[in-house]
């Protein structure tokens, strides 16, 4: 049971609060902020069946169409192949292609049965050049029948929250009881992304990959277009992956990296992807709010009793970037625990409290907060 707040205490801990106030009201004037908007901005406009629009940081969806309709998903499928194969994958593993791999039909790396390749090769080989072969073979080697890899697709899926998914194949080729959710596909790019070998291998361009064996050459070109587009508003598409079948009409999943902000972007059975994806972003980078505060730099002042100075500065133990739509925004709160009454000595770099950011009560993003100088102790012989 912890002992009641003295007089001083609480003095300390309503100014603390009054502070930290303070600084909300002044980071968003001028701390990485955007100013709030006068009127509401118009909603991107989208030709897809099913869109989404996450912030990569907190998973929060600024923009979301038909995003729970269970479409057809075509070779975005492969976002999740090539997942399951980083994960249960040892570095230089060498996958055998049999001839039912080989003989998968649609897009192709038109790889011989029998031939050799590095499992991440043919891993890269799904991602840039989109080959069904490829993934197949991936399925095999790892679960030992492409079902039986597609099973582990859909466990693989709940775990990471994408519910509403059923996976048959590792290629997306069209089945009727193969599906995914516009936001299911958010979700597990996003768990995808923070594996570096995938978020180097969706943002390659061209490349070449050889057969173990013979070292004959198979060479790759990225299907997604958006790589290729450089535009001067300072928007870098970094991935992921395209997907087109009879059924499912033109599918991609993007990510895209402004001044250290990502977003991802899901559009399914769209008439342009590529005109959807760029409404996407725009809304989010231009549109949506954005709210930056570097680890390292100060946060904010609090007061530190019995010390050498009236305050010590803090900062979170972590970058925080993140987004939050127009609508969504006023239902912003910062809510910050501190470990009160703060007493000298205080080291730098030490641990007194979190600061957590909410949208109502759904948790969006929470970071420590460090003190970045040391604050001594007063000494009894000065006044």
């Amino acid at each position: 049971m912890q002992a009641p707040k003295t007089g001083d205490q609480r003095a300390i801990t309503i100014l603390c609060r009054l502070m930290l106030s303070l600084f909300v009201l002044l980071a968003g004037a001028g701390g990485g902020v955007r100013p709030a908007l006068a009127q509401q901005p118009e909603l991107p406009g989208v030709s897809a069946g099913a869109a989404v629009l996450m912030d990569y940081q907190t998973g929060h969806v600024l923009y979301g169409y038909m995003a729970s309709k269970r479409l057809a998903p075509a070779s975005t499928t492969k976002v999740l192949t090539a997942l399951l194969g980083l994960d249960m994958g040892r570095v230089g593993e060498i996958v055998t292609v049999s001839p039912y791999a080989s003989g998968t039909e649609g897009t192709s790396l038109y790889l011989r049965p029998g031939a050799s390749f590095d499992l991440r090769d043919l891993i890269k080989g799904a991602l840039v050049n989109s080959g069904n072969d490829a993934a197949v073979a991936i399925g095999e080697h790892i679960a030992g029948t492409e079902s039986a890899f597609a099973s582990l697709m859909t466990y693989k899926a709940k775990t990471i929250g994408a519910v509403q998914s059923t996976f048959m194949n590792p290629h997306g080729l069209d089945n009727p009881g193969h599906y995914c959710t516009a936001y299911d596909l958010a979700l597990i790019t996003r768990y995808a992304l923070s594996e570096q070998l995938f978020r180097q291998f969706v943002q390659t361009r061209d490349d070449v990959i050889y057969d173990q064996k013979n070292h004959t050459p198979v060479y790759l070109s990225n299907t997604n277009q958006l790589l290729w587009s450089n535009k001067n508003d300072g928007v870098r598409v970094i991935g992921v992956k395209t997907g087109t079948t009879s059924s499912a009409g033109q599918c991609l999943v993007a990510a895209a990296e402004k001044d250290g902000q990502v977003l991802i972007t899901v559009v399914l059975d769209s008439a342009d992807r590529y005109a959807d994806t760029r409404q996407l972003l725009q809304y989010g980078y231009e549109k949506c709010r954005w709210y930056k505060f570097p680890k390292g730099k100060s946060m904010l002042a609090l007061l530190v009793a019995g010390g050498d100075r009236l305050s010590v500065p803090v900062a979170p133990d972590e970058d925080i970037c993140f987004a939050v739509n127009p609508q969504d925004d006023p239902l912003l709160e910062k809510r910050m625990e501190v470990k009160w009454p703060l007493r000298a000595p205080l080291h730098s770099g030490r641990l007194i409290g979190k600061a957590d950011f909410y949208l109502g009560d759904r948790f969006l993003f929470g970071t420590g907060l460090l003190t970045l100088t040391p604050v001594v102790k007063k000494s009894i012989l000065k006044k």
